[in-house]
């Protein structure tokens, strides 16, 4: 092991900048014998999983002891268990995640990557999950607010700079305004706990972010805030696989509608507090 740590290392200096390897998450349970062999993946019995060294919460990410964790990490190692495989994940800069997969450094991206017709034409994609926008707001104090609407005219709003929150509320308080009523009252601060707890003391009446954050805070942290309608602005997530490597992606699609159809997909993700954001929805 330690000579391939050395090994896979030196690969990445030379080809991948930034490319490590992990074996932080915990591992998967393989189901019954391998479902797919080499050359659709690189090493028998192992499932190389591209995941972002500089993710966050709650897709991939490292929790304070260091370990990777997040959703996707549990659905990594669940699809790859569902494979008959052990799961390995080879970290690297999120922009880098294709160019290593490219460089045939794992056999798949899981990493809050979006589906765009740009992505699609160099690898393959099975959608496993959807990322939006979403309001949170109090949980224990009454509000009228029930999406991105005419609910929010009038109302102080938080959001991150330069985020799709932001031009989405800009777009709303534009809305607001040509209807004769006032505007939304829009602040910015990037630290989402900071403007979480603006929210539960009442210094603002919503914070607007990605859903998967929320969900994160929500079922995680402990905040008392809830979601003010659904998500909305979705795009799909996917696992991408080198293009033409159908039995790997078929695999893959064949193990994600199997963990759909046993329910673990949807406990994985109601432990991310990501269920509003279902493939299957």
């Amino acid at each position: 092991m330690k000579k391939f740590t050395i090994a896979l290392a030196a690969a990445c200096l030379a080809v991948l900048a930034g490319c490590s390897s992990s074996e932080s998450a915990a591992p998967s349970e393989s189901a019954g014998p391998p479902k797919v062999q080499p050359p659709a993946i690189l090493q028998a019995g192992t499932l190389k999983v591209c995941a972002p060294n500089d993710g966050t919460p709650p897709g991939v990410y490292h929790d304070e002891t260091g370990n990777l964790v997040g959703s996707e990490v549990d659905l990594a190692n669940a699809l790859a268990g569902q494979l008959g495989l052990k799961a390995e994940f080879v970290q690297s800069g999120f922009a880098a995640v294709i160019p290593t997969l490219q460089g045939k450094q794992c056999d798949v991206i899981m990493a809050q990557l979006y589906i765009k017709p740009e992505r699609e034409k160099v690898v393959d994609f099975v959608p496993y999950l959807y990322s939006g926008t979403g309001i949170a707001v109090a949980e224990d104090q009454a509000t009228d607010i029930t999406g991105m609407n005419d609910s929010l005219c009038g109302k102080k709003v938080m959001v991150a700079v330069g985020t799709t929150a932001e031009a989405l509320s800009l777009e709303q308080s534009e809305k607001c305004t040509a209807a004769g009523k006032e505007p939304v009252d829009i602040s910015r601060n990037s630290n989402a706990a900071v403007s979480l707890q603006q929210v539960q003391t009442g210094q603002v009446d919503a914070f607007l972010d990605t859903a998967e954050t929320l969900g994160y805070y929500e079922t995680k942290t402990g905040a008392k805030i809830q979601m003010a309608g659904e998500p909305f602005g979705t795009i799909k997530i996917g696992a991408a696989t080198l293009k033409g490597n159908t039995a790997l992606h078929d695999a893959i699609q064949q193990a994600l509608t199997e963990l759909q159809n046993s329910g673990a997909y949807d406990e994985i993700l109601a432990q991310w507090g990501q269920t509003d954001l279902s493939i299957q929805k």
